[in-house]
Order: C-alpha cells, then sequence, then structure tokens
C-alpha cells in the first residue's frame, strides 16, 4: 500500500484539485496519494458522494462567505432531517451502527451521511488549509463509525483486502485531521 507512505506532494501531479488550488496547508499535512485519488471509492474524494460533498462544499463556501463551516453541516444535517446535537459518541454505538444496518437504509442514512461529513470537513481543509474545531469532533465519530468492523463489513462485505485500506485510510485521516 504504497498510496499510505508520507511524502505525496499533490501540486506535483496536478495544479487543481476539481478546479481548486489546493491550499499549501492541505498539501503539507495531507501528504498521502490516497487523500487525493478521486477515482478510489475508499478515499475521502474518490466517490461520487465524496467528490459531490467537495464541489457543493465549494459552492456553499463562495456562496455564503460571512458564514462558519458549522453552518455548512447544519445544513447537511436538515438535509438528512437530522439534527447536528444529536450527531455524538451514540452514534458509534454498536447497537445504534447495528440497528441502522437492519432497521434502516445503511447507505443512505450511514455511509452516503458519513462520506459526506468526511469530504466535507477534509474538502475545508483543502480550499481554506484549515478545519474548524467545533466540526472535528463530528467529522471524527463519523471516521470512527466508518472503521467499525460491522460497517465495513455492510460496506465492502467479504473482500478482506478492501477492508484493511479502508481502515488504514481512515486511521490516516485520524491524524491529518488531528494535525488541521
Amino acid at each position: 500500500m504504497d498510496n499510505i507512505n508520507e511524502g505525496y506532494n499533490y501540486l506535483n501531479i496536478s495544479k487543481d484539485f476539481y478546479g481548486v488550488i489546493p491550499h499549501n496547508r492541505a498539501i503539507e499535512i495531507a501528504n498521502y496519494e490516497f487523500f487525493w485519488d478521486c477515482v478510489d471509492e475508499l478515499a475521502p474524494f474518490g466517490s461520487d458522494e465524496g467528490y459531490m460533498a467537495f464541489i457543493e462544499l465549494n459552492d456553499w463556501i463562495i456562496e455564503n462567505p460571512e458564514k462558519n463551516i458549522l453552518d455548512c453541516f447544519k445544513w447537511i444535517f436538515d438535509c438528512w432531517d437530522l439534527k447536528i446535537e444529536d450527531f455524538d459518541e451514540n452514534i458509534i454505538d454498536n447497537e445504534s451502527i447495528n440497528k441502522i444496518i437492519l432497521d434502516l437504509d445503511f447507505n443512505q442514512d450511514l455511509l452516503i451521511l458519513d462520506i459526506t461529513i468526511i469530504a466535507t470537513g477534509f474538502g475545508q481543509l483543502i480550499i481554506e488549509g484549515k478545519i474548524d474545531d467545533e466540526i472535528k469532533n463530528i467529522i471524527h465519530l463519523s471516521i470512527l463509525r466508518q472503521m467499525n468492523s460491522n460497517v465495513l463489513s455492510e460496506f465492502l462485505g467479504d473482500n478482506e483486502g478492501w477492508k484493511y485500506d479502508r481502515y488504514k485510510y481512515l486511521q490516516k485521516l485520524i491524524e491529518i485531521l488531528e494535525m488541521a
């Protein structure tokens, strides 16, 4: 898995990321190839949902220059008919996860929501060179939920190689989040 080794410089490959020139701080701390991979479904921006979250964040920032990024997250949660204050440590509880897997729509209510949260948070890093403290816990919870073995199995089935790769990516995202 060479794509999780440190030292990758995105600007050596491209001048922009989906039309946005990445902030130097993002290039410095997200110096892993997988982070910038636009076709790896396991990477933050490689899925259609991750791509769309980044594009929508970019548009949202342009349209709402005076608003805080937390307002964008509230908007995201509103789209899911959720309240941001309900997104707490309970979401990573096995019982809560299993309920979504068994009773609700796993793809919509867990997977796509987490992908959107993760891509939006790291999108702020790419655009602004930082991730605001008030959203770090939300992103962290989404990453932890994605690391849950039940979520990995529901998402990736019996493919142990993909599960391993996804888990390693998520570990690196936690490291990047702590530095951001």
